[in-house]
């Protein structure tokens, strides 16, 4: 499965808030791509130890069959902030939550979907140009759009484009032991990763890449793998796998896009365990 891009994300794009004094005055620009992955991190060998197979698209855990063939994401909003920043406004965007504006935040965009590539690739989901500089962080923002809310433009554009995702920040389908299901979450959390030392967006393109461990999406803590269909709203099932899923985001420069951090890290969030 490709990673495919709304109407809504690619208009964001082209008209990305620039929330920083520093980043409205006229100057030299560079790409900056945003990239996700899935790919495992459990070894082959690990793999046939365990009794799984180590493909996203399929998991096995004793007589459990697991097999996922859509994963979206609603992206609330991703925000690039700029280094050393005098900020003089707050301009609102993404989803329209105010209480949630970063002032020094350089980019904001509107809210979009983002599916998941299933077979452990890495695919880019955003391409602009910022402006020359240095960045010190980044975060993308997982959490529903609710037509309930009352929010502004972007988040009405987002509903427009996708009524189904009213409310829904993760969907994903597939089989369970041969049987369909839908399984839908409104979780909200993100990955949100401070560069020490800063970003330096000089001459040579940038990519981040957004790692999601989505093969460990539906396990319990002893690896068993958890029946979707049994993970309704309010059930123990539900709340464990949304807690996987806080765990699962870590955010990493990749400028070769292979999926691994340049600098030889782990990518992870300030606190280590991604939960936000």
């Amino acid at each position: 499965m490709r990673l495919k891009l709304s109407s809504s994300f690619l208009a964001a794009t082209a008209v990305a808030t620039l929330a920083c004094a520093d980043g409205t005055a006229p100057g030299a620009r560079r790409p900056l791509s945003v990239s996700f992955s899935t790919a495992s991190s459990v070894t082959p060998a690990a793999a046939s130890n365990a009794g799984f197979q180590p493909r996203l698209s399929r998991d096995v855990v004793g007589t459990d069959a697991l097999v996922i063939t859509k994963a979206q994401l609603v992206l609330a909003r991703v925000e690039l902030g700029r280094a050393g920043a005098t900020c003089t406004s707050e301009d609102a965007a993404g989803d329209d939550d105010h209480a949630d504006d970063n002032s020094c935040a350089e980019l904001e965009l509107a809210p979009s979907v983002v599916d998941l590539p299933v077979n452990g690739t890495v695919v880019d989901a955003l391409s602009i140009t910022i402006p020359t500089g240095t960045y010190s962080s980044l975060e993308a923002k997982i959490r529903p759009i609710r037509s309930s809310s009352g929010r502004g433009h972007g988040s009405a554009t987002f509903l427009a484009a996708h009524p189904e995702l009213d409310g829904v920040s993760v969907l994903v389908q597939g089989t369970f032991n041969g049987n369909p299901f839908t399984f839908t979450s409104d979780v909200s959390t993100g990955a949100e990763q401070s560069f020490d030392p800063p970003l330096d967006v000089s001459d040579a393109p940038l990519n981040l890449t957004v790692h999601v461990d989505l093969a460990n999406w539906f396990k319990s803590g002893t690896g068993a793998l958890i029946d979707p269909r049994t993970a309704t709203p309010g059930t123990n099932d539900a709340r464990l796998i949304a807690e996987n899923i806080k765990r699962s985001f870590r955010a990493f420069r990749d400028d070769d896009h292979d999926g691994h951090d340049d600098h030889g890290g782990n990518g992870g969030n300030d606190d280590g365990s991604g939960h936000h």
